[in-house]
Protein backbone atom coordinates (compact mmCIF):
# COMPACT_ATOMS: atom_id res chain seq x y z
CA UNK A 1 0.00 0.00 0.00
CA UNK A 2 1.22 3.49 -0.90
CA UNK A 3 1.19 6.65 1.19
CA UNK A 4 -2.20 8.31 1.35
CA UNK A 5 -4.07 10.79 3.52
CA UNK A 6 -7.72 11.81 3.78
CA UNK A 7 -9.17 14.43 6.11
CA UNK A 8 -12.83 15.38 6.24
CA UNK A 9 -13.73 19.08 6.11
CA UNK A 10 -15.28 18.77 9.57
CA UNK A 11 -11.93 17.95 11.18
CA UNK A 12 -11.06 20.86 13.47
CA UNK A 13 -7.61 20.85 15.14
CA UNK A 14 -8.88 23.38 17.66
CA UNK A 15 -11.19 20.79 19.21
CA UNK A 16 -8.88 17.78 18.96
CA UNK A 17 -9.38 17.18 22.69
CA UNK A 18 -12.85 15.92 21.82
CA UNK A 19 -11.50 13.31 19.33
CA UNK A 20 -10.18 9.75 19.63
CA UNK A 21 -6.87 9.00 17.88
CA UNK A 22 -6.02 5.42 16.87
CA UNK A 23 -2.52 4.46 15.68
CA UNK A 24 -1.15 1.23 14.23
CA UNK A 25 2.61 0.65 14.33
CA UNK A 26 4.12 -1.82 11.88
CA UNK A 27 7.73 -2.41 10.80
CA UNK A 28 6.74 -1.33 7.29
CA UNK A 29 4.58 1.67 8.09
CA UNK A 30 2.45 3.86 10.32
CA UNK A 31 -1.33 4.24 10.07
CA UNK A 32 -3.56 6.53 12.12
CA UNK A 33 -7.18 7.68 12.10
CA UNK A 34 -9.41 10.10 14.01
CA UNK A 35 -12.89 9.40 15.33
CA UNK A 36 -15.35 12.09 16.36
CA UNK A 37 -17.06 10.18 19.21
CA UNK A 38 -19.89 12.71 19.51
CA UNK A 39 -21.03 11.93 15.97
CA UNK A 40 -19.54 8.40 16.06
CA UNK A 41 -17.93 9.27 12.73
CA UNK A 42 -14.43 8.75 11.33
CA UNK A 43 -13.11 11.97 9.87
CA UNK A 44 -9.45 11.27 9.10
CA UNK A 45 -7.18 8.41 8.00
CA UNK A 46 -3.54 8.37 6.92
CA UNK A 47 -1.00 5.70 6.02
CA UNK A 48 2.77 6.35 5.89
CA UNK A 49 5.11 3.79 4.32
CA UNK A 50 8.46 3.33 6.05
CA UNK A 51 11.81 3.04 4.31
CA UNK A 52 12.88 -0.61 4.61
CA UNK A 53 16.53 0.49 4.83
CA UNK A 54 16.07 2.66 7.93
CA UNK A 55 15.38 1.56 11.54
CA UNK A 56 11.67 1.49 12.35
CA UNK A 57 12.00 3.34 15.66
CA UNK A 58 13.92 6.17 14.00
CA UNK A 59 11.22 6.59 11.36
CA UNK A 60 8.55 6.45 14.04
CA UNK A 61 10.18 9.30 15.95
CA UNK A 62 10.68 11.28 12.75
CA UNK A 63 7.00 11.03 11.82
CA UNK A 64 5.87 11.94 15.31
CA UNK A 65 7.97 15.08 15.15
CA UNK A 66 6.99 16.19 11.64
CA UNK A 67 3.27 15.34 11.38
CA UNK A 68 1.19 18.15 12.86
CA UNK A 69 -1.85 16.00 13.58
CA UNK A 70 0.18 13.63 15.78
CA UNK A 71 1.25 16.56 17.92
CA UNK A 72 -2.28 17.63 18.80
CA UNK A 73 -3.86 16.72 22.16
CA UNK A 74 -6.60 14.09 22.00
CA UNK A 75 -9.31 12.89 24.35
CA UNK A 76 -8.06 9.31 24.08
CA UNK A 77 -5.19 7.65 22.22
CA UNK A 78 -5.23 3.97 21.23
CA UNK A 79 -2.04 2.24 20.08
CA UNK A 80 -2.17 -0.98 18.06
CA UNK A 81 1.10 -2.96 18.10
CA UNK A 82 0.81 -6.09 15.92
CA UNK A 83 2.92 -8.97 17.21
CA UNK A 84 3.16 -12.76 17.33
CA UNK A 85 4.16 -12.53 21.00
CA UNK A 86 0.75 -13.07 22.59
CA UNK A 87 -1.49 -15.61 24.28
CA UNK A 88 -5.16 -15.83 25.26
CA UNK A 89 -6.12 -16.76 28.81
CA UNK A 90 -9.70 -17.49 29.96
CA UNK A 91 -10.98 -14.97 32.48
CA UNK A 92 -11.28 -17.64 35.16
CA UNK A 93 -7.57 -18.47 34.92
CA UNK A 94 -6.23 -14.94 34.44
CA UNK A 95 -4.03 -13.37 37.15
CA UNK A 96 -2.83 -9.83 36.48
CA UNK A 97 0.24 -10.27 38.71
CA UNK A 98 1.42 -13.27 36.64
CA UNK A 99 1.09 -11.93 33.10
CA UNK A 100 4.83 -12.18 32.42
CA UNK A 101 4.86 -15.81 33.48
CA UNK A 102 1.74 -16.63 31.48
CA UNK A 103 3.10 -15.09 28.29
CA UNK A 104 6.57 -16.64 28.60
CA UNK A 105 4.98 -20.04 29.12
CA UNK A 106 3.53 -19.95 25.60
CA UNK A 107 6.08 -17.94 23.60
CA UNK A 108 9.60 -16.59 23.67
CA UNK A 109 9.77 -13.01 24.94
CA UNK A 110 13.28 -11.57 24.53
CA UNK A 111 14.82 -8.87 26.68
CA UNK A 112 13.64 -5.36 25.94
CA UNK A 113 9.90 -6.06 25.92
CA UNK A 114 7.15 -5.07 28.38
CA UNK A 115 4.11 -7.29 28.87
CA UNK A 116 0.60 -5.82 28.59
CA UNK A 117 -2.89 -7.25 28.53
CA UNK A 118 -6.36 -6.46 27.15
CA UNK A 119 -9.75 -7.84 28.15
CA UNK A 120 -11.65 -9.37 25.23
CA UNK A 121 -15.16 -9.04 26.58
CA UNK A 122 -16.99 -10.98 23.89
CA UNK A 123 -14.68 -13.97 24.38
CA UNK A 124 -14.57 -13.74 28.19
CA UNK A 125 -10.78 -13.89 27.98
CA UNK A 126 -7.65 -11.79 28.38
CA UNK A 127 -5.12 -11.19 25.62
CA UNK A 128 -1.56 -11.00 27.00
CA UNK A 129 1.09 -9.54 24.69
CA UNK A 130 4.52 -7.91 24.57
CA UNK A 131 5.49 -4.44 23.31
CA UNK A 132 9.10 -3.39 22.53
CA UNK A 133 10.39 -1.04 25.24
CA UNK A 134 11.82 1.45 22.73
CA UNK A 135 8.49 1.72 20.95
CA UNK A 136 6.59 2.13 24.21
CA UNK A 137 8.99 4.83 25.39
CA UNK A 138 8.47 6.84 22.18
CA UNK A 139 4.69 6.52 22.47
CA UNK A 140 4.62 7.60 26.12
CA UNK A 141 6.73 10.66 25.32
CA UNK A 142 4.31 11.60 22.57
CA UNK A 143 0.99 10.95 24.31
CA UNK A 144 0.16 11.35 28.02
CA UNK A 145 -2.03 8.26 28.63
CA UNK A 146 -1.89 5.87 25.64
CA UNK A 147 -3.79 2.59 25.71
CA UNK A 148 -1.91 -0.31 24.09
CA UNK A 149 -3.67 -3.09 22.16
CA UNK A 150 -2.70 -6.30 20.42
CA UNK A 151 -4.25 -6.88 16.98
CA UNK A 152 -6.31 -9.86 18.11
CA UNK A 153 -8.19 -7.80 20.69
CA UNK A 154 -10.21 -5.69 18.20
CA UNK A 155 -10.21 -8.57 15.71
CA UNK A 156 -11.91 -11.10 17.98
CA UNK A 157 -14.12 -8.59 19.81
CA UNK A 158 -15.49 -7.12 16.61
CA UNK A 159 -16.07 -10.44 14.88
CA UNK A 160 -17.95 -11.88 17.86
CA UNK A 161 -20.03 -8.74 18.42
CA UNK A 162 -21.11 -8.10 14.82
CA UNK A 163 -21.20 -11.46 13.08
CA UNK A 164 -24.52 -13.17 12.62
CA UNK A 165 -24.19 -16.79 11.54
CA UNK A 166 -26.99 -18.06 9.35
CA UNK A 167 -28.16 -21.65 9.21
CA UNK A 168 -26.08 -22.39 6.13
CA UNK A 169 -22.74 -21.12 7.49
CA UNK A 170 -22.25 -22.30 11.04
CA UNK A 171 -18.48 -21.60 11.05
CA UNK A 172 -16.28 -18.63 10.25
CA UNK A 173 -12.56 -18.60 9.53
CA UNK A 174 -11.24 -15.03 9.79
CA UNK A 175 -7.73 -14.29 8.52
CA UNK A 176 -5.82 -11.12 9.31
CA UNK A 177 -2.53 -10.32 7.53
CA UNK A 178 0.44 -8.48 9.01
CA UNK A 179 3.92 -7.68 7.72
CA UNK A 180 5.43 -11.16 8.02
CA UNK A 181 2.72 -13.28 9.65
CA UNK A 182 -1.02 -13.81 9.72
CA UNK A 183 -3.60 -14.64 12.37
CA UNK A 184 -6.43 -17.13 12.05
CA UNK A 185 -9.55 -16.88 14.21
CA UNK A 186 -12.23 -19.54 13.94
CA UNK A 187 -15.75 -18.96 15.22
CA UNK A 188 -18.11 -21.92 15.46
CA UNK A 189 -21.76 -21.48 16.40
CA UNK A 190 -21.01 -18.01 17.74
CA UNK A 191 -18.12 -19.07 19.98
CA UNK A 192 -14.36 -18.66 19.68
CA UNK A 193 -12.84 -22.01 18.77
CA UNK A 194 -9.31 -21.05 17.68
CA UNK A 195 -6.96 -18.09 17.66
CA UNK A 196 -3.45 -18.68 16.37
CA UNK A 197 -0.63 -16.90 14.57
CA UNK A 198 1.50 -18.27 11.73
CA UNK A 199 4.69 -16.93 10.11
CA UNK A 200 4.97 -16.16 6.40
CA UNK A 201 8.51 -17.13 5.46
CA UNK A 202 7.78 -18.52 2.00
CA UNK A 203 5.03 -18.26 -0.60
CA UNK A 204 3.63 -21.64 0.47
CA UNK A 205 3.28 -20.91 4.18
CA UNK A 206 -0.09 -19.17 3.95
CA UNK A 207 -1.80 -21.95 1.99
CA UNK A 208 -0.21 -24.70 4.08
CA UNK A 209 -1.16 -23.32 7.51
CA UNK A 210 -4.64 -22.21 6.44
CA UNK A 211 -5.59 -25.57 4.97
CA UNK A 212 -3.94 -27.33 7.92
CA UNK A 213 -6.25 -25.47 10.33
CA UNK A 214 -9.22 -26.20 8.09
CA UNK A 215 -8.42 -29.91 8.18
CA UNK A 216 -7.52 -30.15 11.87
CA UNK A 217 -10.74 -28.46 12.98
CA UNK A 218 -12.73 -30.58 10.53
CA UNK A 219 -14.27 -27.53 8.91
CA UNK A 220 -16.29 -28.07 5.74
CA UNK A 221 -16.34 -25.79 2.73
CA UNK A 222 -20.12 -25.93 2.52
CA UNK A 223 -20.66 -24.57 6.04
CA UNK A 224 -17.63 -22.28 6.50
CA UNK A 225 -17.14 -18.72 5.26
CA UNK A 226 -13.65 -17.25 5.12
CA UNK A 227 -13.15 -13.52 5.80
CA UNK A 228 -9.93 -11.66 4.98
CA UNK A 229 -8.46 -8.47 6.47
CA UNK A 230 -5.11 -6.79 7.07
CA UNK A 231 -2.13 -5.66 5.01
CA UNK A 232 0.53 -7.74 3.27
CA UNK A 233 2.41 -7.10 0.05
CA UNK A 234 1.33 -10.49 -1.35
CA UNK A 235 -2.18 -10.60 0.10
CA UNK A 236 -3.96 -10.54 -3.25
CA UNK A 237 -1.78 -13.38 -4.54
CA UNK A 238 -2.36 -15.47 -1.40
CA UNK A 239 -6.13 -14.99 -1.49
CA UNK A 240 -6.24 -15.94 -5.15
CA UNK A 241 -4.34 -19.15 -4.37
CA UNK A 242 -6.70 -19.94 -1.49
CA UNK A 243 -9.71 -19.52 -3.80
CA UNK A 244 -8.57 -22.65 -5.65
CA UNK A 245 -9.34 -24.65 -2.49
CA UNK A 246 -12.10 -22.68 -0.73
CA UNK A 247 -14.97 -20.89 -2.45
CA UNK A 248 -16.62 -18.76 0.25
CA UNK A 249 -13.96 -16.04 0.60
CA UNK A 250 -14.91 -12.45 1.37
CA UNK A 251 -13.16 -9.27 2.55
CA UNK A 252 -14.07 -7.73 5.87
CA UNK A 253 -15.66 -4.34 5.23
CA UNK A 254 -15.76 -1.22 7.38
CA UNK A 255 -16.72 -1.98 10.99
CA UNK A 256 -20.45 -1.52 11.44
CA UNK A 257 -20.15 0.28 14.76
CA UNK A 258 -19.24 3.61 13.15
CA UNK A 259 -20.13 6.16 10.50
CA UNK A 260 -17.58 7.40 7.96
CA UNK A 261 -16.73 10.53 6.04
CA UNK A 262 -17.61 10.24 2.31
CA UNK A 263 -13.86 10.40 1.67
CA UNK A 264 -13.57 6.85 3.03
CA UNK A 265 -15.41 5.44 0.01
CA UNK A 266 -12.12 4.96 -1.85
CA UNK A 267 -10.29 3.38 1.10
CA UNK A 268 -9.54 -0.36 1.13
CA UNK A 269 -11.40 -0.97 4.37
CA UNK A 270 -10.10 -4.51 4.81
CA UNK A 271 -6.57 -3.20 5.34
CA UNK A 272 -7.57 -1.09 8.35
CA UNK A 273 -10.20 -3.29 9.98
CA UNK A 274 -8.44 -3.69 13.34
CA UNK A 275 -7.29 -0.07 13.51
CA UNK A 276 -10.82 1.23 12.96
CA UNK A 277 -12.19 -1.18 15.58
CA UNK A 278 -9.99 -0.02 18.47
CA UNK A 279 -12.59 2.29 20.11
CA UNK A 280 -14.88 -0.73 20.49
CA UNK A 281 -12.37 -2.32 22.88
CA UNK A 282 -12.69 0.27 25.68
Amino acid sequence: MKNFSITDETFDPNISLSYFLSIRLNPDGLSFCTLDPVKNRYIQLRHVVFDSNAPTVDQLEENFSRLDLLNLPFKRTFILVPSQKSTLVPSGAFQSDRIDEMLRFSCNVPEGYTVHYNKIRMADAFNIFAVPNRVEAIIRRQFPEPLFFHQNTPFIDSILSTTVLDEENISLMCIDFNTDFFDIVVIEKGRLKLCNSFPIKSDNDFIYFTLFVFEQLKLTEATTSVYISGLHQNKQQFVQQLSHYLSKIKSLDFPRHFRYSPLFKDVQATGFYNLLNLPVCV
